[in-house]
């Protein structure tokens, strides 16, 4: 409660020289549990908290934050009960609330000085964190996707640019790198849309492109009638499906041609982060693609297995890539001598 009454008197502060009323934030039960970002993790994420394990101090706790900060600005978006036009005041004060903090005055949210303090002084664009917002607002008033490229611009903006911005938390500036965190980021978000046909459907939501659902014959309303038990999965959601995975797949590939670049703990971490997510589509075929009424849930024994996998390919790939480093300098040693 201590707490919660110091962060109260430093929101009165700030709000003071604040572009937009930053009040509007204590309305928002979520914002205590900010104090421990960790736990504020676990909470929300477990497939997240089994990566971060691979973490130790320091760099757990920075990447908490970050996870934190960004799960409130998403959570902003889906609250229960909370008008268009209020919900669009919390996100706009929350990120001047973070702006400020970027800009080196605090705004009377720890975890939001702390991460945005940590994102200017590594010299972190603060377009992701206005990006990853821009995301997010648009739930508010929900777009069919026309095709895949839209699905895919939404999937950089609210997944892509965090994996841009742990990357650059952990020194790595590198435009190829930084492309591929980024489609990783997004492929990890397809994935959660592919869990979370039946969810989203009930917030009156489908992020499924409607060009490709076109395609194999399938409209929205297919959603809604499999949703209430009216319509079966047939082939041609199968399909649909499939291709899908097949998006996600190709950005999972392409994060991993780049894990080798990474800090050691880092690596392993994302890693296993990865391969616990596309662990999910494996869980979809398995329940028969119907993800509209049943949410595919990874075991705990089977996100083992596939850390196992992970970890092993990744030691696998260092090994080589050292081994490639040697042949190539040898090469070059035996043309220049």
């Amino acid at each position: 409660m201590a707490h919660a009454e110091e962060m109260r008197v430093e929101l009165q502060d700030a709000a003071l020289s604040a572009p937009v009323d930053l009040h509007v934030l204590h309305a928002v039960p979520a914002l205590r549990e900010l104090a421990e970002p960790y736990a504020y993790l676990a909470r929300h994420s477990r497939s997240f908290r089994f990566a971060a394990a691979l973490l130790r101090g320091a760099e757990r706790e920075r990447v908490a934050r970050v996870y934190a900060w960004c799960r409130f600005t998403d959570d902003l978006v889906d609250a229960a009960f909370v008008s268009v036009h209020d919900t669009r005041l919390r996100l706009d004060a929350w990120l001047a609330c973070s702006r400020m903090a970027y800009e080196g005055r605090p705004c009377g949210v720890p975890l939001v000085d702390r991460v945005m303090g940590e994102m200017a002084e590594r010299g972190i664009p603060f377009s992701y964190a206005e990006d990853l917002a821009t995301g997010v607002r648009s739930d508010l008033t929900f777009t069919l996707f026309e095709d895949l490229a839209e699905l895919r611009l939404y999937s950089r903006r609210v997944a892509g640019v965090v994996g841009c911005w742990l990357t650059e938390l952990h020194g790595v500036r590198d435009p190829w790198m930084l492309e591929r965190a980024s489609a990783l980021g997004a492929a990890m978000q397809v994935t959660n849309i592919l869990r979370d046909v039946g969810e989203d459907w009930d917030r009156g939501r489908v992020y499924l492109p409607l060009s490709m659902m076109h395609r194999h014959g399938l409209d929205t309303q297919d959603i809604g009638a499999t949703r209430r038990g009216e319509r079966q999965v047939d082939h041609a959601y199968r399909r649909l499906m499939e291709e899908l995975m097949q998006v996600a797949e190709s950005g999972y590939d392409a994060g991993r041609e780049a894990m080798r670049g990474l800090p050691a703990q880092f690596r392993h971490s994302v890693a296993v982060a990865a391969a616990v997510y596309e662990g999910i589509h494996d869980v979809i075929r398995r329940n028969g693609y119907d993800n509209v009424r049943l949410r595919a849930v990874t075991s705990t024994s089977r996100k083992l297995a596939l850390a196992t996998s992970a970890l092993w390919s990744v030691a696998r790939a260092g090994t080589q890539g050292r081994a490639t480093t040697a042949w190539r300098s040898a090469g070059e040693g035996t043309r220049t001598a």
